[in-house]
């Protein structure tokens, strides 16, 4: 990447409406109050946008639909010094009036280019991201390709070889393949739970479950213990997020997802920070 490698750091849902948005953001915040510089993006490029969570929706500055045509090199610093802020957090997030689908390859070298820019590239990656590279045929081995060294060699196979969508699926995979750590945000409730499990099974087939850990989000509306879904889903329990009564109002109000030092999520965040800049979420052994 031409400097000391950024780590790379995947949120992603056990199901729809899991919350790993909004667990993705208490993370960048409490890597940059750990002292780090995070940048957060949004993979979710057709959906409302993550700016909107946090919102700065009417702040200035690039959305994915205004990096559409960014191929090849990136300068990752001017887009970062471009990029709307949140928390003093750098965000690349979605525009709800104008969604893309994007070229797989621009998605690819835009986030190559953060990572130069950065220390921990942080990704907010849609569920679906887990199926990429899951299909026949070779791929990017996630439980090997980790660092965003594998962010970059993607860009050597984009536009060559395979069609759009098995070059999507050849990005996707090479996006969660860099990530160091997989964070797998998981309501405490069974349907969650069941999500979970399949997550898991997805990441299996590829080796990314090596990189995973189980992020717990209250509330627990049928008393579902956050460690015996640990055990039931197969992962490390990473961190047990509190269910925060204000949570939905605020973001309502456009005052954003609240991660004050008294928050849960706050809490949560820092957990999270001090587990990734500690180095100690080694990976799992791939099951023989």
């Amino acid at each position: 990447m031409g400097r000391e490698e950024a780590d790379v750091v995947g949120v992603v849902g056990a199901c729809g409406g899991a919350g790993a948005s909004t667990v993705a953001a208490a993370l960048a915040d409490g890597l940059r109050r750990a002292g780090r510089r995070p940048v957060l993006v949004d993979l979710a490029t057709t959906g409302a946008g993550i700016d909107v969570l946090l919102g700065i929706d009417h702040r200035e500055g690039p959305r994915w639909a205004d990096l559409r045509d960014a191929r090849g090199e990136v300068d990752g610093r001017a887009l970062v010094s471009l990029l709307p802020t949140w928390c003093a957090v750098p965000v690349l997030s979605a525009h709800r009036t104008d969604p893309v689908v994007l070229d797989p390859g621009v998605v690819v070298d835009v986030c190559s280019a953060l990572a130069d820019a950065c220390d921990v590239l942080v990704l907010d990656l849609p569920r679906a991201a887990l199926a990429a590279g899951t299909g026949a045929g070779p791929g990017v081995n996630a439980g090997t390709a980790a660092g965003t060294g594998a962010v970059a060699s993607a860009r050597t196979g984009a536009g060559a070889g395979p069609g759009p969508c098995e070059r999507g699926d050849a990005e996707h995979a090479a996006l969660v393949g860099a990530c160091d750590t997989l964070f797998l945000v998981t309501p405490l409730e069974v349907p969650a739970v069941a999500g979970a499990v399949a997550a898991v099974a997805l990441a299996r087939r590829t080796g990314a479950d090596r990189s995973m850990r189980l992020v717990a989000r209250r509330p627990a509306p049928g008393r579902l213990d956050p460690w015996e879904v640990s055990d039931v889903v197969g992962l490390p329990l990473a961190c047990v997020v509190g269910w925060d009564r204000t949570l939905a109002a605020r973001v309502d109000r456009g005052q954003g997802t609240p991660v004050g030092a008294r928050r849960p999520l706050g809490r949560a965040g820092r957990e999270l920070a001090a587990l990734v800049t500690a180095g100690t979420l080694t990976r799992i052994p791939a099951v023989a």
